[in-house]
C-alpha cells in the first residue's frame, strides 16, 4: 500500500531520481530519462515516473500536434499514441482508457492490430484503431500517452490497485476452466531462468491438467520437459502468440492458475486477473517492483524471487504461495472498478 508519514530515505531517493531525470532532459538524454523514470516505477514513485516517460514521448513525437491537458480539458477527439514501450507495459495500463473515456468525447487508441479484438472487447466505450490507421486532426483532437493518462489516473498505488478493471477473453468453449498454466522459456538471453529440469522436478508432483502457455515450444523444449517430467503437458500450438493475443487472451483464461517466469504470460496472465505467481531471479526487472511479492497492477499476481535458493526450491514455494490465492477473486466487479 501507499506509504503514509515521511521517511527520509525514501524522499531522498526519490529527489536523486528525479534530479537525475531533470538533468538528463535538460541534455536531451532520453536514455538516462529513461533508466530514471524505469528506477522510480520500480521504486513505487509513480506519479514522478509517469512525468518522466511523458516527456520522453513528448521529446520523440512529432511536433504541432494538440497536447491534451488533461481530465478537464473536455476534446472532442483524444487520440492516445501507440505505445513506445514493452507489450508488458501496454497491458499494464491499457484499463485506464476506461476511466480516460469518461472526460473526452471518443477516446481513440493507437494499437498493434493483433491486440484491437481483446481492448475492444474489454473497454466498448473506447475506439481502438491500428497504429497504421487514419486519425481525425485538426482543432477538436488532441493527443495523450499511457503514462500520461497514469500521471492523472494512477498516481499512487491506492489507485491503481482500486482502478483495476480487468481484460475480458474471448467467450469460454463447452469445456470448463481448469489446471494449471506454464510458462518457462524466454529468448531474452539476459534472463536468468530456472532449467527444465527443475520444472521437470515441480512437474512430477503435480495433479491434473498442465497447459502449456510458451511461445516456440520446440525452441523452448517442450518435449524435453514432457519427457524429463514423466507426464502430459498440452501443448499450445493451436495458438500463435506472436499473431493473434486475442487467442491467447482465451488459452491464458482457460486455466485457473498460472506460474511463470517475466514475460508476456505473466503479463496477460495479470490483466486478466488470473491467478499468478510469477519467478523472477536476484537482479531488477524493469516491469516488477524491487521489493515486495506485489505489483499493484495486477491484485492476482504475486513475485517470488531467487535469492540465496536455488531454483528448485523457489519453484517449489512459487507453486505453494499460487495455491493461496483465492481462485475467486480473479475478476473485479466493474461496479467497484475504477473508484
Amino acid at each position: 500500500m501507499r506509504q503514509t508519514g515521511f521517511d527520509p530515505m525514501r524522499y531522498a531517493n526519490l529527489s536523486w531520481q528525479a534530479e537525475k531525470a531533470r538533468l538528463a532532459s535538460a541534455a536531451g538524454d532520453l536514455r538516462s530519462m529513461t533508466e530514471a523514470a524505469n528506477k522510480m516505477e520500480r521504486c513505487g514513485y509513480y506519479k514522478e515516473a509517469w512525468k518522466t516517460f511523458h516527456s520522453i514521448a513528448a521529446l520523440q513525437g512529432p511536433t504541432g500536434r494538440r497536447p491534451w491537458r488533461g481530465p478537464r480539458d473536455h476534446v472532442k477527439f483524444l487520440v492516445l499514441e501507440g505505445r513506445r514501450r514493452d507489450l508488458g507495459d501496454e497491458l499494464r495500463l491499457v484499463h485506464l482508457v476506461a476511466r480516460a473515456a469518461e472526460d473526452v468525447g471518443q477516446l481513440i487508441v493507437q494499437t498493434e492490430a493483433r491486440l484491437v479484438p481483446l481492448f475492444q472487447r474489454s473497454y466498448p466505450a473506447v475506439h481502438f484503431i491500428s497504429t497504421a490507421d487514419v486519425v481525425p486532426q485538426g482543432n477538436e483532437s488532441a493527443w495523450t500517452t499511457y503514462e500520461q493518462l497514469a500521471f492523472f489516473y494512477a498516481r499512487h498505488e491506492e489507485m491503481i490497485s482500486s482502478g483495476f478493471l480487468p481484460l475480458k477473453a474471448p467467450p469460454p468453449s463447452d469445456k470448463p476452466r481448469g489446471g494449471l498454466g506454464i510458462s518457462w522459456y524466454s529468448k531474452a538471453m539476459y534472463k536468468c531462468l530456472p532449467s527444465l529440469e527443475d520444472w521437470a522436478g515441480l512437474l512430477r508432483g503435480v495433479q491434473g491438467r498442465v497447459q502449456s502457455l510458451q511461445y516456440q515450444e520446440g525452441r523452448a523444449g517442450l518435449a524435453e520437459l514432457v519427457k524429463a517430467s514423466g507426464r502430459p503437458v498440452k501443448a499450445a500450438r493451436r495458438v500463435d502468440q506472436f499473431k493473434d493475443l486475442d487467442g491467447f487472451a482465451g488459452q491464458v483464461f482457460s486455466v485457473r492458475r498460472v506460474l511463470t517466469i517475466s514475460n508476456t504470460t505473466a503479463h496477460m496472465a495479470g490483466a486478466l486477473g488470473i491467478p499468478c505467481v510469477v519467478v523472477l531471479d536476484k537482479e531488477s526487472v524493469t516491469t516488477w517492483p524491487d521489493h515486495g511479492d506485489r505489483s499493484p497492477f495486477y491484485p492476482n499476481t504475486r513475485l517470488i524471487r531467487r535469492c540465496s535458493d536455488g531454483w528448485a526450491p523457489t519453484l517449489e514455494k512459487a507453486l505453494e504461495l499460487l495455491l493461496q490465492i483465492r481462485a475467486d477473486q480473479a475478476q473485479v466487479p466493474a461496479s467497484t472498478a475504477m473508484r
